[in-house]
């Protein structure tokens, strides 16, 4: 990897050949990772207890080469399936004595079968004859880069034979068969294929291998549970997905070209989350280092949102396959200069609700720097309504990285070539800074911002207790206020709650009737939280400010509420108490908890606030 390569990845201007770079190596991990478990695969079985006793691995590895030296491209089809490394990278481990979280439901036996379903797969798309045993859970063998078949057994694990001609194949299990003819790509009863997306801009990037598909059938597409049975979903809502996907490539093509090639080449594979995994206007998506090319994500409610998703996923995986190549991070364990070692940092990442290791807010950084580029872009293609939505997200993308990106550069885990690469992802978003919004979208964003990084500040920092004790003392006696001490990172995962504001403006700037209608239902609900945050993204500051004194009223112990007033006062009204309850949320929130504690009851937190700020009370 050049330092020209490196600097055009960090500046999203990645080549063709840096991205093939970059695909290359994950297929060279695999086959180390599969020659590793050759290793091993035959030793484990006689180990395991199964009746007959498991097909040997070599007989399987055997068959790939034979296949790969008279059809390589069938080969390289099943390799190009995500879910393969997936499969290997947990059987490896297992077979190490690694821990798995969570741990595989899978027999060994079963697990270590899987090796002889690669094989057939290849044999089939290659119409090479052979005959051998694979596991089938629930009657479902799976043939990797193609498909699932059955089912031909009722039990949760069992085996299936497999008969491969030059017209198809034939899997016998103790309960059935399942006869697949050529071609595979169709579904017929028994057989349930992987649907490639069609479309103008879905087009196969050179040596990717086929694809990109819909998975709803693999076993090992599930990053977090595995073996995992079909989806039960019908075809009508593929289709909507399939529609949706392809909208997004076409738009991507048409706006930002360089994410529509690293998507081409980089993603070959999407597994649909359910619906009740979409949390509000919201997209729920995941990629994963264990399956290089597999997207996760929740159904976009339109074709923008699903292109942003794209951009953000695919840088996610370019970045998971850099880090296979060019330490950018220091590894746990490796010594500082001077040889100390201390402890990882944690730090707020803007777009998340709990604090983040620096290669996570490294992640971070460099997927929402693609998704922030796309917004920006996007702006010239829209007007209206859609014009002020793009607006916001760029500008919150903006505001969030810049601090983020800040934050990353101040720490010692980088390395030479990690600082290198955040300074060309600052010197881009620095780029930005002067990019003129629309002055509804700009605010809006501004408050956001506030909001979630005072949140933040008041869930996961706090000051020592004796000096909060300290503040108490000098509080009730009527003393000055002494000198700030910094914080203290105690994280509380069990304070974090949804975000709603979010939602809330995204819905406002693209929808502004549904918003008036849903806030009119707000303010007769009678829940000053509601009522308040609806009243605060209409930019309603009068309503804002009583619902959430009323909201400081029932929760007098809840800094939330008091960040939320002192967000509502207009800001050149703001005095000492507020911007403190702003910027530092959790020294109020701490002498707040020391001064009740100690008897002095419950000081109104403006006031208190204030005192802390060096201000009149």
């Amino acid at each position: 990897m050049s330092l020209e390569s490196l600097r055009a990845m960090a500046m999203g201007h990645a080549s063709e050949a840096d991205l093939r770079l970059l695909r290359s190596a994950q297929r060279s991990q695999l086959l180390l990772t599969l020659r590793a478990l050759l290793d091993q695969v035959d030793a484990a079985a006689r180990r395991t207890r199964h009746p007959g006793g498991v097909p040997s691995g070599q007989m399987a590895w055997r068959l790939l080469c034979e296949t790969e030296a008279r059809t390589p491209v069938a080969v390289e089809a099943v390799l190009a399936d995500p879910t393969v490394m997936a499969w290997a990278l947990r059987l490896i481990r297992r077979l190490n004595g690694s821990a798995i979280d969570p741990p595989s439901t899978a027999p060994l036996w079963a697990d270590l079968g899987q090796f002889h379903a690669l094989a057939v797969a290849a044999a089939v798309r290659a119409r090479i004859p052979c005959v051998l045993w694979v596991p089938a859970h629930y009657g479902l063998v799976w043939l990797p880069g193609t498909g699932m078949a059955g089912p031909v057994a009722r039990r949760r694990w069992s085996e299936a034979e497999v008969h491969v001609d030059g017209e198809g194949a034939v899997i016998h299990g103790e309960a059935g068969q399942v006869l697949l003819n050529f071609p595979l790509t169709a579904p017929v009863p028994g057989w349930r294929p992987l649907r490639h997306l069609r479309g103008p801009a879905l087009v196969e990037a050179e040596g990717a291998g086929p694809g990109p598909w819909l998975d709803t059938v693999s076993p090992y597409r599930d990053f977090t549970r595995y073996p995992k049975s079909p989806d039960r979903s019908g075809a009508g809502r593929s289709q909507v997905w399939e529609a949706r996907l392809a909208d997004a490539y076409a738009l991507l093509d048409r706006e930002s070209p360089a994410d529509a090639v690293a998507l081409g080449e980089l993603v070959r594979a999407f597994v649909p989350r359910s619906f009740r995994r979409t949390s509000g206007a919201l997209v729920a998506s995941a990629s994963s280092l264990d399956a290089f090319g597999a997207v996760t994500m929740s159904l976009p409610r339109d074709v923008t949102q699903a292109a942003a998703t794209l951009v953000h996923e695919t840088r996610h995986q370019q970045l998971n396959a850099l880090l296979n190549l060019v330490h950018l991070v220091l590894p746990p364990g490796d010594e500082h200069e001077g040889g100390e070692l201390q402890e990882r940092r944690l730090y707020y990442a803007p777009w998340r609700s709990d604090p983040r290791p620096v290669r996570g807010l490294l992640h971070g950084v460099f997927a929402f720097a693609g998704v922030g580029r796309f917004w920006r872009r996007h702006r010239g293609y829209v007007t209206g309504t859609q014009a002020q939505h793009a607006d916001f997200e760029f500008a919150v993308l903006r505001e969030q990285l810049r601090e983020a990106v800040a934050a990353l550069l101040t720490d010692d885990d980088l390395t030479e070539a990690g600082r290198l690469f955040v300074e060309e992802i600052a010197d881009v978003v620095a780029t930005w800074q002067d990019d003129e919004i629309a002055t509804g979208p700009a605010e809006l964003a501004r408050y956001y911002c506030a909001l979630r990084r005072a949140v933040w500040r008041v869930r996961h920092l706090e000051i020592p207790t004796s000096a909060a004790e300290r503040f108490a003392k000098a509080w009730a006696a009527g003393a000055t206020a002494p000198a700030l001490p910094s914080p203290t990172m105690r994280p509380r995962l069990d304070l974090i709650r949804p975000d709603t504001f979010g939602p809330l403006a995204r819905n406002r700037l693209s929808a502004p009737g549904a918003f008036a209608r849903r806030r009119l239902r707000a303010d007769k609900s009678g829940t000053p939280l509601l009522r308040a945050e609806y009243a605060a993204v209409a930019g309603d500051a009068e309503q804002a400010a009583l619902g959430y004194a009323e909201w400081t009223a029932q929760n007098p112990r809840d800094p939330e509420a008091w960040i939320g007033a002192a967000l509502a006062l207009p800001e050149p009204t703001r005095g000492t108490g507020a911007a403190l309850v702003l910027d530092r949320p959790e020294v109020v929130a701490s002498v707040h908890r020391a001064v009740t504690t100690a008897g002095g009851g419950f000081p109104a937190p403006a006031d208190l606030a204030e005192w802390l700020g060096g201000g009149d009370t």
